[in-house]
């Protein structure tokens, strides 16, 4: 399995946006702008198959997944209680700090340690609420995609709509207790980490 930063997060315009590449499965996850990269990755891999998943529905993250569809034909994939939110302006603050985005629904709504599978590649679903009412946290093998849950040293915001830090600290909790150390964190900002790294200096998981 390969981990591709397919889009480099950008202040508050848009979220790290992955590929994950496999010999049967191509993954775009969090494509929060269009890109002709992005597309590209899609349409070179189209023997495969392929799913656009979204961890949670901020404007950063979803920005580009319907235009991303509508060029691609691949389908949209979110945490069940997360799906309203892709056509709620007050929950995805779409507007606000770029462009509004078209309100769209996904194809695919995932339950909470729903485990499915993308061509070859299994992949564990763990609700998270705490940012966002219904986020979601994927687990493919050692990979742990967190959206806007679990960072680098520090973690997701709670005063925005959605948001509880009281649901943030369970989630976090539950983080800690089901992964082990060597699980590798890909989140939608900044660099990539270890949940080992995290539960030794982390300051919010003390």
């Amino acid at each position: 399995m390969e981990v591709k930063l397919l889009l480099k997060g950008h202040l508050a315009t848009y979220s790290n946006c992955y590929g994950v590449l496999t010999d049967k499965a191509a993954i775009v996850v969090d494509p929060g702008k269009y890109t002709l990269e992005l597309a590209d990755f899609l349409k070179s891999n189209a023997d495969k198959t392929r799913l656009i998943l979204i961890t949670h529905a901020h404007y950063d993250h979803i920005g580009g997944a319907l235009e991303l569809r509508e060029k691609t034909g691949v389908k949209i994939a979110i945490g069940k209680n997360e799906e309203f939110a892709l056509s709620d302006k007050a929950f995805n603050l779409s507007g606000r700090f770029t462009p509004a985005i078209p309100a769209f629904n996904a194809d695919y709504m995932i339950e909470d340690e729903e485990e499915f599978t993308v061509g070859d590649i299994t992949i564990k679903a763990f609700e998270t609420p705490g940012h966002t009412v219904g986020g979601m946290c994927y687990l493919m093998n050692d990979n742990l995609f967190s959206g806007d849950m679990l960072f680098y040293e520090t973690v997701g915001r709670v005063d925005l709509p959605g948001g509880d830090i009281n649901e943030m600290k369970q989630s976090l909790d539950r983080m800690m207790w089901i992964f082990d150390d060597e699980i590798k964190v890909y989140s939608g900002h900044g660099e990539e980490t270890t949940i080992g790294h995290e539960r030794k200096y982390n300051p919010y998981l003390r």
